[in-house]
């Protein structure tokens, strides 16, 4: 299949059992990246060339952690699949996004509301399906940033 088609990018991997370590490094990453786990051993990107680019150096940690990874470029799922992956990612970065929300609205020193500046980049870098709540999670962010100047 030519990449240039593909919609979507699946890993599935398998790690041998002696170290959690490899497990939780390719499970904050995957988290990092904004995928959806399918199943322990299986997660699905929006395919883009730099979501591809990560999913192979991933692969890469993965067997050189003695485990077995594939990088499958997918060119479709079914509908039903399609929407689901979509709904479980979107609602994955709402609740990140009213997590900071949250977090914008109590006292907060400079080094907080940067913090948090950084964490909204971070979210938004991984939200590949625009969850509802990016524009309430900005807005608050900009109030607690107003309320620290007034401070």
């Amino acid at each position: 299949m030519n990449s240039s088609s593909a919609k979507w990018v699946v890993l599935t991997w398998r790690l041998p059992s002696a170290s959690s370590t490899p497990r939780v490094t390719t499970w904050r990453t995957l988290q990092r990246m904004g995928a959806a786990l399918l199943t322990p051993g299986a997660a699905v990107l929006p395919y883009s060339e730099d979501l591809l680019e990560q999913t192979e150096w991933l692969a890469e940690r993965i067997v050189e952690s003695g485990g077995e990874a594939w990088v499958l470029p997918v060119s479709e799922l079914r509908e039903r699949d399609e929407a689901e992956i979509r709904a479980r990612v979107r609602s994955a970065r709402e609740n990140e996004y009213e997590t900071l929300r949250a977090k914008a609205g109590g006292q907060l020193s400079h080094r907080g509301v940067v913090a948090l500046e950084h964490g909204y980049r971070s979210i938004v870098a991984r939200d590949h399906f625009h969850a509802a709540g990016r524009g309430r999670a900005r807005e608050a962010i900009a109030k607690a940033r107003v309320r620290r100047r007034a401070d």
